[in-house]
């Protein structure tokens, strides 16, 4: 008789305790979850907010072709501390591909291939716009780089020799 009441005091005691184990158990990793679930959407508006700067002085460019004083004050965004500070960013949290598509598109813009090769130019941009949308948002996306820019070209066809 001593051992049955002692099996039933263990089970009635077992029984709650594993479910108080379990509930905490559940806590910790719940909390763990959104603790990293945090830590990604600060990255994730921070690499938002880096793009967004290094984007800027690009669009800027392409937009005003023709008006020289707004290419020149984007030329000289590009020159600044903070374009320059957003580099830094975008190299220390953007992907592998982000980062060889930002400096390709820049070696290109120092070289100055936009005057002598603008196809070629705007095609790393339109590389460096397509890393920017897999590293954010669609790792799989089935967009092609000249997709990123037929939005803003009226005869990309004849640009590219489709």
């Amino acid at each position: 008789m001593e051992q049955t009441e002692l099996i039933t005091l263990a089970a009635a005691l077992g029984a709650p305790l594993l479910v108080f184990i379990g509930g905490l158990i559940s806590w910790f990793l719940k909390t763990r979850k959104e603790d990293l679930q945090a830590i990604e959407e600060r990255a994730l508006e921070r690499r938002i907010e880096t793009y967004n700067t290094i984007l800027h002085p690009l669009i800027t460019m392409f937009a005003n072709k023709s008006n020289q004083k707004m290419r020149e004050k984007a030329i000289s965004e590009i020159g600044s501390v903070q374009y320059r500070k957003a580099g830094f960013n975008l190299i220390t949290f953007g992907s592998d591909n982000m980062v060889n598509a930002y400096n390709s598109m820049m070696q290109a813009f120092y070289k100055g291939e936009s005057e002598n090769e603008p196809k070629e130019t705007m095609r790393k941009f339109a590389i460096f716009l397509l890393s920017i949308r897999k590293d954010l948002y669609n790792k799989n996306t089935k967009l092609k780089e000249w997709d990123m820019l037929k939005f803003m070209i009226t005869d990309i066809e004849k640009f590219i020799g489709e």
